[in-house]
């Protein structure tokens, strides 16, 4: 991950395009719907125009803990540094989810596979993926983005060839769990409290220090007032009582965090640096905390953003903190308004498609400058087994049951060319290979496919696929202009399309009897390559499939 020059970004979306992601999601006021206008050239694909707002307020939807546990995925990849789920409490939850799957008689039920992160081997070409530990292997073939589910854990972040193959099952398109690029800006303190300031999440006071800075009068004066604006420079007596919370950039599970009172702060930080030089430490300023924190764990999917569960955890004795994993307790907690608002926000601003948000209530009134609250952190990847204690169901029945649907997930944006071969799956094992333009201009919710002679009969459609005869059920209608003419489309939804190696289930597409005058047979819209995170080379085709003629429609 390249370093940023933070003092020159000046927004979020700079801030977004320097880091390669993609922008903040928008909502769209939709418009009561109206016949639509698909075609190509003069006769774009486009729907009434749709007013973009940025609400004050995010929708608030809660996840139904309660609900009996199902599941979509064939496959479920875990990368961790431990295989053993009597250490490894999340691992554990997920075979128990397994098991309570099966008692569910759920449909699906999923393979397991982990494999140690360190001990992470793989060969890849263009027909398979080979991944092995040493004791577990798998091969990659016949599996796709649409039943696979991968759980990249903590320890992948440190090692190099897991984090490749894992980026190679991105660029597949599988969900994972979290996508290594957000995970490394959430995993680093400095990088995530600056991600914060830019999208004005509530959070402490903070400044960078390092070795330069410490020993830069000027410098280290500027860090200082960063976090109390009165700091005493020349006095460290006076300081005394400004606390400052020290963490290292990368700690975890609440290891490498300190709080130091500010007399003594200069000289803890010169014993850091005559150790480790190169170390860079946040550091914050000390709020008044009303008990504890509260972590909170959000999905964040294409159309929809739901609160899984939420804990708030209680310090024990004189640790100011409040990790489960150093022995806190964790209990019921119900979040206000604001707390809602806040973790639905960071966790959004993140683009973590699974995250918790850590929410540190304040003493009321202690901090008139930020509010009630401050987000601490946000973690990409959270431990299951205290929320699953708190809520009482096993954690990750819960987020299996809220992915739910494929084209929901945020997929590795990858390159495709404006025309690719896309073999359309019709059901009933009929399946043909079209040539598609992807059409970056096409808005409409349908794309558009010729299919020869069809007719409506009741509110089915009929048509013939290589001579196969095909009944497929009519949910709604197009209007195509062309010049004067308006000519009417059925739309039908086709169970799946392949372009690639991505695969996208429940398809609409208007049906239409020729495209004499076009090059291609099928004209895929926005819509359909957004949900299969393909990015249209303006130029080049045939990126990702082999070049095919137009087909021939009988």
């Amino acid at each position: 991950m390249k370093r940023i020059n933070y003092s020159n970004i000046k927004s979020i979306e700079e801030l977004y395009e320097q880091y390669n992601l993609r922008p903040l999601n928008m909502l769209v006021e939709k418009k009561d719907e109206k016949p639509e206008l698909p075609g190509e050239g003069k006769n774009k694909d486009e729907d009434e125009p749709t007013k973009v707002v940025n609400p004050e307020k995010l929708e608030v939807v809660y996840a139904d803990q309660k609900k009996t546990p199902t599941n979509i995925f064939k496959h479920i990849i875990v990368f961790t540094n431990d295989n053993d789920p009597k250490n490894n409490k999340t691992l554990k939850n997920i075979y128990d989810a397994v098991k309570a799957l099966k008692s569910a008689k759920c449909e699906i039920i999923p393979e397991v596979h982990v494999f140690i992160a360190a001990d992470i081997d793989a060969d890849d070409d263009e027909n398979e993926i080979v991944i092995t530990d040493g004791d577990e292997k798998m091969i990659i073939k016949d599996e796709s983005n649409i039943d696979t589910l991968i759980f990249s854990r903590l320890g992948v972040q440190d090692e190099d060839q897991c984090e490749h193959i894992v980026k190679i099952l991105q660029d597949r398109g599988f969900l994972v769990l979290n996508p290594v690029q957000y995970s490394a800006l959430a995993c680093n303190k400095y990088d995530s409290a600056v991600l914060f300031e830019k999208g004005n999440i509530p959070q402490p006071r903070f400044s960078l220090m390092t070795k330069d800075v410490l020993y830069d009068e000027k410098l280290y004066e500027e860090a200082m007032k960063e976090l109390y604006p009165d700091w005493d420079i020349k006095d460290s007596d006076k300081n005394e009582d400004k606390m400052v919370v020290m963490k290292i950039l990368d700690g975890h599970g609440g290891t490498g965090v300190a709080l130091i009172d500010g007399k003594r702060i200069y000289a803890v930080l010169q014993m850091i640096f005559a150790i480790d030089p190169e170390q860079r430490i946040l550091l914050q300023k000390k709020e008044e905390a009303d008990g504890g924190d509260i972590r909170v764990h959000v999905l964040t999917l294409r159309d929809k953003q739901v609160i899984l569960a939420a804990m708030k955890r209680v310090k024990l004795g004189g640790d100011f903190r409040s990790n489960v994993s150093l022995g806190a307790e964790a209990e019921p907690v119900k979040l206000t308004p604001e707390q809602e608002q806040i973790a639905l926000r960071t966790a959004q601003l993140s683009k973590l498609p699974w995250c918790a948000v850590d929410i540190m209530p304040l003493v009321k009134g202690s901090n008139k400058e930020i509010g009630d609250n401050v987000v601490l952190e946000i973690n990409a990847s959270p431990g299951t087994a205290g929320i699953t204690d708190v809520i009482g169901t096993n954690f990750v029945n819960v987020l299996l049951n809220e992915l739910d649907d494929p084209s929901t997930f945020y997929l590795q944006d990858k390159i495709a060319g404006f025309m690719e071969s896309v073999t359309v799956d019709f059901g009933n094992g009929i399946e043909k290979t079209f040539l598609a333009k992807l059409d970056t201009g096409n808005s409409t919710k349908a794309s558009t496919l010729e299919v020869g002679e069809f007719k409506e009969v009741g509110k089915y459609i009929e048509f013939r696929v290589d001579g196969k005869p095909m009944k497929l059920e009519k949910i709604g209608k197009s209007m195509a202009k062309a010049g004067e003419e308006t000519y009417e489309r059925p739309i039908v939804v086709v169970p799946q399309i392949t372009l690639g190696l991505r695969k996208l289930n429940n398809v609409p597409i208007a049906l239409v009897k020729s495209r004499d005058n076009k090059m291609t047979n099928l004209l895929l819209n926005r819509d359909t390559m957004s949900k299969m995170g393909y990015v249209v080379h303006p130029n080049n085709a045939h990126i990702l499939t082999k070049e095919m003629e137009k087909v021939k429609i009988v």
